[in-house]
């Protein structure tokens, strides 16, 4: 809500510099957490140095803000001290608050094994990838700690300037000649990042706890998004094949897709699918 203090960790990523531009336009004061990529100077942003995996350094954050919202998007892959010990460390402290936060946690639809798509939020998560398990048990810790908090679940994020993390090595790779393969049997529900951002500052006040997934309406597969979403981009795709994660045996969900009717209803919007937006 407009003059409330809001905490947005992982400022500098590609959510959380959304996330921080859109808070500031709703009104709130934000500080922006970062640790490898420093932020650029936006007026009306706090930036705030922040290694999430040391408890001292997050508690005493929290203690110096005093946010009412906090929005945790701070994560990397395959190191669960920041995604799962970073997590508890920023739940812990705000449980300890006077006034504890309301407190947003950015989950994956990689919490969920693959095996069917279209997920809805009364599906049980079995995550097959150890990103997904570290999101999933961050998730139970949030839901133990802060009862009230809300569990966004969303899923592969783009937008049509910046490339995407979940691009970028098939970009460093064409850079340097090498060959990409995007696969053909894993599908997604991809969602523009704006909407997400956007989203989530609604729900920010609103302050309905819970889970919610947000994703794009469209259904499909890694092959077709990455081709076109690079070429929207700029980029050649002379040097990108598709394959099949199945037949290399990759031990990877296939079909995430994920069902967001319940907070668009909530919201009262619509999510726009990737073959809209790109126009595929």
């Amino acid at each position: 809500m407009p003059g409330e203090r809001m905490l947005i960790t992982g400022g500098s990523g590609f959510l959380g510099s959304e996330l921080s531009r859109k808070a500031l336009e709703a009104g709130y004061r934000v500080w922006a957490t970062w640790f490898n990529n420093p932020l650029p100077e936006v007026q009306g942003i706090r930036a705030v140095p922040l290694d999430i995996r040391l408890r001292n350094e997050v508690s005493g954050l929290v203690d110096r803000i005093s946010p009412e919202v906090v929005i945790h998007t701070a994560y990397k892959q395959n190191d669960r001290a920041v995604t799962f010990d970073g997590t508890v460390f920023l739940a812990e402290a705000c449980r300890k608050s006077a006034r504890p936060p309301f407190f947003i946690f950015l989950s994956s639809d990689l919490v969920f094994d693959g095996a069917k798509g279209a997920y809805t939020e009364d599906d049980e998560p079995r995550p097959v990838m150890d990103y997904g398990k570290d999101k999933y048990d961050a998730e139970k810790i949030v839901r133990d700690l802060l009862p009230h908090a809300l569990i966004v679940r969303a899923s592969l994020m783009y937008d049509l300037v910046r490339v995407p993390v979940h691009l970028r090595s098939a970009v460093e790779a064409l850079r340097q000649g090498r060959a990409v393969v995007f696969f053909e049997d894993e599908y997604r529900s991809p969602i523009l990042v704006d909407e997400l951002a956007g989203s989530i500052i609604k729900l920010a006040g609103i302050r309905l706890g819970g889970v919610l997934h947000i994703a794009g309406a469209d259904r499909v597969n890694r092959w077709s998004f990455g081709i076109e979403l690079l070429r929207m981009l700029g980029y050649s795709t002379q040097g990108v094949s598709p394959g099949s994660a199945k037949d290399m045996g990759m031990k990877r969900p296939l079909d995430c897709s994920l069902d967001s009717s319940r907070a668009e209803s909530i919201l009262g919007m619509r999510f726009r699918g990737v073959r809209e937006v790109l126009g595929f």
